[in-house]
């Protein structure tokens, strides 16, 4: 299977630049797995789910920081940097430093920055950035990413340094600048652990209304947690699907999330972080049965035979017995925390889930090949539908609900 046949051609007037107000107006495509597809809006999403008999709705409950930054060079000029991961140990714990904190970054026009060291000076907080390296100076590293040490004064923590300097990481394709109201819009209502660079953008469509209808229906917010990476943007590989390599993304799941999901039969994700999330946890269970040992990066090609092309066999008769089997023993001390880098493709198997809410993605992308192996209908009639309905696509846009 190539690249090219997740192309499509996306006008720039479809892609919304701003959400709508209030999120559960966004309109909503429900696509049945036979049938013809049905128009509603967010607000059908209660119905809708108790049409499907829905045992529990799933939502991925990653905080986005305010991951860029613009400094000031010593010469003059703004300098665009951001922030990806932290060089080491885990996001929580690099949010917290006190004084220095050191990151892979990405850099807008770096060539013009020549003395490697840049500032901002702000209300009583100076922040400073130099390279992490300062003997061997500014090293690309592959993937063109760059180390940046961060140090400052006038603020408790890097946390706090970001929430007064940085911006939202508004994706490219919006085309303009974060303002004050994305601080609050590009964040789910259930964000609560801080560590992505991009939101789960599916779940940008619930709001408090919706979540109390939802409640009174029986559905309560399922949780679990993917920090979504840049990589999400990164467009697939030209030729064959099988030469993409996929981002990995870190996952942290406790024992109640386990129990929920041995628990439930007819579940629902929120957003593709979430899918994917739900599938690596039945694929460590089956590296685990195979090998005794859990990675700690789930591998791209794990769940496939060795064309790349369809799922290969397990040894588990249903997804709650791999969740079973991962309460026995998986190391939830008190959390597991691990990466994946699964790709889901036309040919996998999803065994997580009866229905997937995600909104409409980019051309040419592993999101869309994700929701072309969820769906029983072409995607290619779906997104036609879609763009001839006049449905906003990409980030702040609108959404569909595709059952399985």
């Amino acid at each position: 299977m190539l690249s090219s046949e997740f192309e499509y051609n996306l006008k720039d007037e479809k892609i919304a630049s701003h959400p709508v107000s209030p999120r559960r107006s966004a309109k909503l495509l429900r696509v049945p797995l036979c049938g013809e597809l049905e128009h509603g809006t967010f607000e059908d999403l209660p119905s809708y789910l108790k049409d499907l008999k829905c045992d529990s709705l799933w939502v991925n409950d990653t905080k986005v920081i305010q991951s860029r930054l613009y400094l000031v060079r010593p010469f003059g000029g703004r300098l665009e940097i951001f922030l990806l991961e932290p060089l080491v140990g885990v996001t929580e714990i690099a949010l917290s430093n006190r004084t220095t904190s050191s990151w892979k970054c990405m850099i807008r026009r770096v060539m013009k920055w020549k003395s490697e060291t840049a500032s901002l000076n702000l209300d009583g907080l100076s922040l400073t950035v130099t390279p992490t390296d300062k003997i061997a100076g500014l090293i690309r590293n592959e993937g063109g990413t760059y180390d940046l040490t961060f140090n400052w004064t006038g603020a408790p923590s890097f946390g706090d340094v970001l929430d007064i300097l940085g911006k939202m990481p508004l994706p490219p394709y919006m085309q303009r600048e974060s303002d004050s109201s994305d601080s609050i819009e590009y964040q789910t209502v259930f964000a609560r652990l801080p560590g992505s660079v991009a939101a789960p953008t599916a779940g940008l469509h619930y709001d408090d209304t919706l979540l109390e209808k939802l409640t009174e229906q029986g559905l309560p917010i399922s949780r679990l947690t993917l920090h979504v990476g840049a990589g999400t943007f990164r467009p697939l590989s030209e030729g064959s699907l099988s030469d993409h390599t996929m981002h990995a993304e870190r996952c942290l799941i406790t024992r109640d999330t386990l129990n929920h999901l041995a628990s439930t039969t007819r579940r629902v994700a929120t957003g593709t972080t979430s899918l994917r999330t739900l599938e690596s946890l039945f694929w460590m269970a089956v590296v685990h049965h195979e090998t005794g040992e859990f990675p700690q990066v789930l591998g791209q090609w794990t769940p496939y035979n060795n064309e790349k092309s369809a799922c290969r066999a397990t040894p588990f008769d249903s997804y709650e017995d791999a969740m079973h089997y991962l309460l026995k023993h998986a190391p939830l001390n008190p959390t597991w925390d691990f990466r994946t880098q699964i790709m889901i493709r036309p040919g996998y198997k999803v065994r997580s889930i009866i229905a997937l809410v995600t909104n409409f993605h980019q051309p040419g992308s592993t999101l869309l090949c994700l929701i072309a192996a969820c769906m029983a209908t072409p995607w290619e009639n779906v997104y036609t539908t879609a763009l001839q309905a006049n449905y906003r696509f990409l980030s702040y846009g609108d959404g569909c609900l595709i059952e399985l």
